[in-house]
């Protein structure tokens, strides 16, 4: 009986010793409210963070300096080095002009990230129409031209092949230098001038386009002279980061996107970096881009069932590839705004396994929209 109580007291003074020491690293009020949600199976233990900014107080984390798959979290990286180094006021002219020869231009680009041969696009969003230059240029609707080009991307030059070939036009398109193309060019015909940077980021955020924001991410690369490759984002992205106080620590970039499994970064670095460009006008357009909970963007049709009280008080940008489901952004509560990174990259491929996961991190969020942390 004896030895059986000293256990018993050993056990229980245990317990006591773990919980003082759990205690002395987490905050309370996070312990109390925010564990359950945080230590959810459906997260399988993500990379986590939520910080007061004001006071720099941890109200809830798992493994904030763990490298996660941030998916297109990484977008948030990614926009904030476009801004930083190619400026949001930042715009592409793309020009088409005649040549000597019949039937014959150049196309002279910057590469502009945003050129679409899509017209309903072009419509939407304010993107340039590429299509129209040619058309412009080719008033007498010949079937057959020759376009020499530079400064586009191979992806816009075979969109708009495509779509001169629904025109029954048919283009042989040759790509130059851009000494060549400026000898070759005689008179402009045309030109088309973009939306600026900041207006570019807005929609990545808002809407995730994958290949905008790789874009993006490559030409701030470009403006340092980088190569577009994994090295040249990589330093690229860390660049920004640590120009601008971020500790980025383990930061690995494949893409702009988000979309490579390959991509690692931690929550910390994450919510650090939401910290400092909160209220910079320099990057005002990632916040005013961000998924409104319940309302925007790739947020529409959360929060609604999972946490109804949350609608409208989470900015957040969303992402998930593979096993990785993520979110980083703002969550209100009363006249606090938190900063908060969840990388959840364990989950179990499979579309109700990702589904759970985003019911979860809608819980976890309506927990800090009600105050009860």
């Amino acid at each position: 009986m004896t030895i059986t109580l000293a256990i018993m007291r050993a056990r229980v003074l245990t317990v006591i010793l773990i919980t003082l020491l759990a205690l002395s690293q987490v905050p309370a009020q996070a312990l109390h409210s925010l564990d359950k949600y945080v230590n959810s199976k459906n997260l399988a233990s993500p990379g986590l963070l939520i910080v007061d900014p004001l006071d720099g107080k941890v109200i809830a984390q798992n493994a904030p300096q763990s490298l996660r798959v941030p998916a297109s979290v990484l977008k948030l990286i990614s926009a904030s080095a476009a801004l930083h180094f190619v400026g949001p006021d930042k715009t592409y002219t793309t020009g088409i002009y005649a040549t000597e020869e019949s039937n014959t231009y150049v196309i002279k680009g910057s590469l502009d990230p945003w050129l679409t041969s899509n017209l309903t696009q072009s419509k939407k969003n304010g993107q340039k129409f590429l299509p129209s230059l040619v058309s412009k240029a080719n008033t007498e609707n010949k079937k057959k031209i020759t376009v020499y080009y530079s400064g586009l991307y191979e992806k816009d030059i075979e969109n708009l092949r495509i779509n001169l070939k629904a025109k029954k036009i048919k283009g042989i398109f040759q790509r130059v230098e851009p000494l060549r193309a400026s000898e070759l060019a005689r008179s402009e015909v045309a030109s088309l001038t973009s939306l600026p940077v900041s207006e570019m980021v807005k929609y990545v955020i808002l809407w995730s386009d994958n290949t905008l924001a790789d874009r993006l991410g490559k030409a701030a690369a470009r403006k340092l002279g980088y190569e577009t490759n994994s090295k040249g984002l990589t330093q690229t992205f860390k660049q920004a980061m640590d120009e601008l106080g971020v500790d980025a620590t383990g930061l690995k970039v494949f893409d702009g996107s988000g979309l490579s499994k390959s991509n690692r970064v931690s929550a910390s670095t994450v919510v650090s970096l939401l910290m400092k460009i909160r209220n910079n006008l320099t990057f005002a357009s990632i916040y005013d881009g961000l998924p409104v909970g319940g309302l925007t963007g790739t947020l529409q049709k959360r929060f609604l069932e999972t946490a109804p009280h949350a609608i409208g008080h989470v900015h957040a940008k969303t992402g998930w590839v593979n096993r990785s489901v993520t979110m980083a952004g703002y969550v209100e509560q009363g006249e606090t705004e938190y900063a908060f990174a969840i990388l959840a990259d364990g989950i179990t491929p499979t579309f109700s396994s990702r589904n759970r996961a985003r019911a979860a991190m809608d819980r976890l969020l309506g927990v800090i929209v009600n105050g009860n942390h």
